[in-house]
């Protein structure tokens, strides 16, 4: 089942010690020996409890034997692994002592383990209710799983671990397999998708040792700053797995492991030597299990007894999340058209109150605006830009400075900055995304195309990958790229304020087939010289418009056109298409880094602002005459082509909330609602955890063995 989760995942326990040791930077060393790190510093069995619970006492027996596959026991070596992997940074980064900070990580183990027993309850209890789930029926699925299991050593870590097959059993709703599969229900989704998240773990550790490794093989090479990369770059959807997917370890190949990719210069040799750490770091804690002195065989990481360990965790921690998302189902069903609606009104008559009689407040809002947090009132003339910074190279800075210091009069230096803005060109600023190293890399050439591209992956296998949000993925690299010394040379192409217009008005045309369009003016005045002053002498900076034009759709100005605001976040719509033209042209030619990934440019207040005079008034003439409208302008940094993409018009901006599109990604009414859906079931699951946790934390469930870790909270001392 394919539920979309919108609350905050529970903590778990994270891949263990072999994961963290020597890459914290902490001083924490464990010098304890394996009889010590082998001590129950607590248990957990919440089967006392149920039989307290009148809805559960006629299920404690078979409840009794299925909680009895589960790992009750927290041992010293879980404590300690967990400290590695979270708990050294409450000592290190914000000054937690070891006992507070110790005692805290063994709160949360207990809490993780009494909400799995508890998840695996309510499942019974449920299944229970129709025969689907019976205790005879589970330890029938582990002995039919069982019988599947080919591979000696397999079936004995199966058995020696019985919590893996019992947690499986009840993520996969009793037991259910492939043959009950249908198009919108996949039984085996959340197993799977566990399986496929733990061994990416082992994966993503083994390449950061290994990169260690292939560093000090390959030859030094350096690589140019990297240019900002657009938010999602390579970022993997978080609901996405694959079966075709195996741990890398050098032993086996990298054509074994699916879709696996192994790391920039990696070879069978560095591989080894991260596995081979990984192994080390095994031993070292004692994880790596001996039988009668004999070394467990350590070729497959997948048949290891601490692979089954960290599987059975993950799996726990799968089940409690899978226990939150069904009970959010409640939630969601109070979230009705009359609920939300009332939210939207009162939300709505909250800000004009606040809005109409404080314009600092809005202008404050605007700063905070997302996809969570709504301007649901506008005041007119109030919006956002986009900014391309075209800048002076540092010769032409070097010329201004100096013409700045020789004590010349304030029209004199307009005049000098006018003559230097003539010679202004800018370079495409993504060459550092072009590389022969992968890790560097970025780039990809399409098929019948000599040009460079950028982010294949996000832009190319969208089931796989997240979307790059307002951004074209249309612009090739503007340059030359020659591969030298098995290195690529680039080499950007300059390019003046009209060759961005000019790609503004190609690009447009190109993602809407014709549709969007550019055209605009050169303003006269900017070419009078000493006309920078009104009737008063004061600096008129209308006069250092330097163009204006705006964004058409089938030749009507986007400003004259309906829009609607939401159309910003839904892909396809006219002002989608043209935001992520423009947002790759930032991505391409803007030196203004902060305007990069930010959520719809800068805010813009028809008051007085911190920027610069000659770039507020411009981005304030382009916000007042509407969406779309193109500016360019200077300012000492260089030229600012400067594209409204809001405009607030005063009241209402939304026309209300629609429940007919809360689905409808992509509009308001789909974020309003995601966002007031989240914020219930998180408060609901933090609610129902807190009462679990109050009936279950308890001498009838737990016990702590606090003699056996004392001396991990005496390491103040």
């Amino acid at each position: 089942m394919n539920k979309k989760n919108t609350m905050k995942k529970m903590a778990a326990l994270a891949l263990g010690m072999a994961l963290t040791v020597g890459a914290t930077g902490c001083d924490f060393v464990v010098t304890d020996n394996e009889k010590d790190l082998a001590q129950t510093v607590a248990t957990v069995n919440i089967t006392e409890r149920l039989k307290q619970d009148k809805t559960y006492k006629n299920s404690v027996d078979d409840l009794s034997a299925i909680i009895g596959n589960l790992s009750a026991d927290i041992t010293k070596r879980d404590l300690i692994a967990y400290f590695m992997s979270t708990g050294y940074q409450y000592v290190e980064s914000y000054g937690y002592t070891y006992e507070d900070t110790f005692n805290m990580l063994l709160d949360n183990l207990i809490s993780s383990e009494i909400m799995v027993q508890y998840a695996v309850a309510y499942y019974f209890k449920q299944g229970e209710e129709d025969g689907s789930i019976t205790g005879k029926k589970c330890q029938e699925y582990i002995a039919s799983e069982l019988a599947k299991v080919s591979n000696k050593k397999e079936k004995e870590l199966l058995k020696a671990h019985p919590e893996v097959l019992t947690l499986k059993y009840f993520l996969t709703d009793g037991g259910k397999n492939e043959n009950d599969a249908t198009e919108e229900y996949n039984p085996l989704e959340e197993y799977e998708r566990t399986v496929y998240s733990l061994k990416k773990s082992i994966n993503n550790s083994l390449d950061s040792m290994e990169a260690n490794y292939v560093k000090a093989d390959e030859e030094e090479h350096d690589h140019e700053e990297t240019r900002t990369l657009p938010t999602n770059v390579g970022t993997q959807k978080s609901d996405y797995y694959t079966n075709d997917y195996g741990v890398y370890t050098g032993r086996n190949t990298v054509d074994s492991c699916g879709e696996y990719e192994a790391i920039d210069g990696s070879t069978t040799a560095t591989r080894r030597k991260a596995y081979n750490n990984f192994l080390a770091n095994l031993k070292g804690y004692n994880l790596i299990s001996t039988t009668k002195g004999a070394v467990e065989d350590t070729k497959d990481v997948t048949l290891l007894d601490y692979y089954y360990v960290e599987l059975g965790s993950a799996l726990g921690s799968a089940l409690i999340n899978k226990y939150f998302e069904d009970l959010q189902d409640s939630v969601i069903n109070s979230l009705d058209e009359t609920y939300v609606t009332k939210k939207y009104d009162e939300m709505l008559a909250k800000q004009q109150r606040s809005y109409e009689g404080d314009t600092s407040a809005f202008d404050s809002a605007l700063g905070s605006v997302s996809d969570t947090s709504f301007v649901l009132y506008g005041l007119e003339d109030f919006g956002f830009v986009y900014n391309i910074l075209i800048p002076f190279s540092d010769v032409q800075n070097m010329q201004y400075s100096e013409a700045q210091g020789m004590g010349i009069t304030q029209t004199q230096q307009f005049n000098v900055r006018r003559d230097l803005l003539a010679e202004v060109e800018g370079e495409d600023l993504r060459s550092s995304w072009i590389s022969k190293h992968d890790h560097a890399n970025y780039s990809y050439q399409k098929d019948g195309d000599d040009n460079y591209y950028f982010f294949k992956d996000n832009m190319q296998t969208p089931d796989k990958y997240e979307s790059l949000k307002h951004y074209a993925g249309l612009i090739p690299y503007n340059g030359t790229v020659v591969e030298e010394d098995d290195e690529y040379k680039c080499t950007s192409n300059k390019v003046s304020v009209e060759d961005v217009l000019g790609e503004l008005d190609k690009y447009l045309d190109k993602i809407s087939d014709g549709r969007l369009s550019f055209e605009g003016d050169y303003d006269s005045r900017y070419e009078k010289g000493d006309d920078y002053y009104d009737e008063k002498e004061n600096v008129d900076y209308s006069n250092f418009v330097y163009y204006k034009g705006n964004v058409k759709v089938n030749g009507v100005a986007m400003k004259d056109t309906q829009i609607n605001p939401s159309d910003y976040h839904k892909e396809g719509t006219d002002l989608y298409n043209m935001v992520s033209v423009v947002n790759e042209l930032m991505f391409a030619y803007s030196t203004d880094t902060g305007c990069l990934n930010s959520y719809m440019g800068y805010s813009i207040s028809p008051y007085s602002t911190n920027y610069m005079p000659e770039f507020e008034f411009a981005a304030q003439e382009a916000v007042k005459d509407g969406v779309g409208t193109v500016i360019v302008a200077p300012t000492d940094y260089g030229w600012h082509i400067i594209i409204t993409s809001a405009k607030y018009l005063g009241g209402n901006v939304y026309s209300g909330y629609n429940h007919d599109e809360r689905e409808v990604e992509g509009t308001f009414s789909y974020y309003f609602y995601e966002s007031l859906k989240s914020s219930a079931a998180s408060s609901y699951a933090s609610e129902v955890q807190a009462n679990v946790l109050k009936e279950y934390d308890n001498e009838d469930s737990v016990t702590r063995f606090e003699k056996a870790y004392k001396d991990l909270l005496e390491l103040d001392q």
